[in-house]
């Protein structure tokens, strides 16, 4: 059975192409994020981040705080708002949710989220770390 998130791309190949993939749409990330803010789920999101050397503000949503307060508080910080949340279908309305009521307050990039969607076996940022180094061992 294929994994949805790297056929859907039209991606495949060997572990070397992916890994070339994963790695080129991680420092694409790192580019956007280091000066901008990026908005994961929770706290094992934010050390993957750390473990990928993704710098800027990190913000994890669940913090035992309302969706609503956690946007306010999004609208304030420093853009762009990178959204990394999972990239299951839970995750995909809570990206919609965001992104509709924080496109008019501040850049929102989801384009991060949709390359790493596409070219990951994973479906949530904190597998990404296993998944890299599963690759780069061969």
């Amino acid at each position: 059975m294929r994994r949805r998130g790297w056929m859907r791309g039209g991606l495949g190949g060997n572990a070397a192409d992916r890994l070339q993939a994963i790695e080129e749409a991680v420092e694409r990330l790192r580019e956007q994020a280091e000066y901008g803010t990026v908005v994961v789920e929770g706290s094992r999101d934010i050390r993957a981040l750390e473990w990928l050397g993704i710098g800027g503000n990190h913000f994890a949503i669940h913090q035992g705080r309302t969706l609503d307060a956690v946007m306010e508080d999004l609208a304030m910080a420093p853009p762009p708002v990178i959204l990394l949340v999972d990239w299951d279908r839970t995750g995909g309305r809570l990206v919609d949710r965001l992104e509709e009521n924080l496109r008019a307050r501040v850049h929102v990039d989801l384009e991060c989220r949709r390359r790493l969607a596409r070219v990951t076996h994973c479906k949530c940022l904190e597998d990404l770390p296993a998944e890299l180094t599963a690759l780069r061992r061969g």
